[in-house]
C-alpha cells in the first residue's frame, strides 16, 4: 500500500475510534476535544487529529471555535427527528429491491449477523446498534444506487451517535429481533409486500421509541 493510502487507513480508523467513544458515551456533547489531549489519547500526530475533526465538523458532529478549539456537538430533538425521517424514506427503497432481487450469499450474510445480534448480550447497547446497523446496510450495500447506500450509511451512523444517549427497552430489543427475522423470511420467499409491510412496522416502532425516550431525557 502506498503512503497515501495508508495515511487515508489511519484517519479512517482514528475517525471511527473518536465516533465509537462519543456512541459510547466516553465523550460527551459539550465536551472540549483538545488537539494534544487527542493525539495522546490515540497515539497519533496532531496533524490527522485536525484532519479527523474538520472531517466531523463536516458531518455535524462537533463544532471549532476560533481559538477555543473543538467541542462535541450535544444531540437534539430535531436532528434527530430530521434524520430518521429521511431514513424512514430510504429503508422502503432499499429493501423492495432486496426482496425480489437479493441472491443466496446476500441472505446468508444477513442470516449471518442475524444469529449475532441473538447471541450478543443484551446490555451492550453500544454493540447492539452496531450490529443492527450492520444489518441493515447489508440490505442497502448491495443496491444498484451507490449514492443512495452512501446516504443511507451516513445517516445511519449520524443516528447512532446523536441517539447514543438514548437507551433501548428490553422488550424492543426483543421485537426488533423478531421483525429482523420475519424480514429475513419475506426476503428468502421473494415476497417484497411483505417485506415492506415488515420494513415499515420496524422504522416505526423504532421512531416511536425514540421519541419516547427523548421526551423522557429532555432532549
Amino acid at each position: 500500500m502506498q503512503a497515501g493510502g495508508k495515511a487515508l487507513e489511519a484517519e479512517t480508523s482514528l475517525y471511527e475510534a473518536i465516533l465509537e467513544d462519543i456512541a459510547r458515551g466516553n465523550l460527551k456533547g459539550g465536551d472540549r476535544l483538545k488537539v494534544s489531549a487527542l493525539a495522546k489519547q490515540y497515539g497519533q500526530s496532531a496533524s490527522p487529529i485536525r484532519e479527523v475533526l474538520r472531517r466531523m465538523q463536516g458531518e455535524g458532529f462537533v463544532r471549532i471555535l476560533h481559538n477555543k478549539g473543538a467541542v462535541i456537538v450535544a444531540a437534539d430533538a430535531l436532528t434527530i427527528q430530521n434524520i430518521f425521517e429521511v431514513l424512514q424514506l430510504l429503508e422502503p427503497y432499499f429493501v423492495s429491491w432486496f426482496a425480489e432481487y437479493a441472491l443466496p450469499e446476500m441472505l446468508e450474510e444477513l442470516d449471518a449477523i442475524h444469529q449475532k445480534i441473538m447471541d450478543a448480550p443484551k446490555d451492550d447497547l453500544y454493540l447492539f446498534r452496531k450490529l443492527d446497523t450492520e444489518f441493515h446496510y447489508v440490505i442497502c450495500k448491495h443496491h444498484y444506487n451507490d449514492a443512495a447506500a452512501d446516504t443511507w450509511k451516513r445517516l445511519r451512523t449520524a443516528l447512532s451517535v446523536h441517539a447514543s444517549r438514548l437507551r433501548i427497552s428490553p422488550q424492543r430489543i426483543q421485537t426488533i429481533i423478531e421483525e429482523h427475522a420475519r424480514l429475513i423470511a419475506a426476503c428468502k420467499a421473494n415476497d417484497s409486500e411483505a417485506a415492506l409491510e415488515i420494513i415499515n412496522q420496524h422504522v416505526s416502532g423504532s421512531f416511536h421509541q425514540m421519541s419516547q425516550q427523548m421526551r423522557a431525557i429532555g432532549i
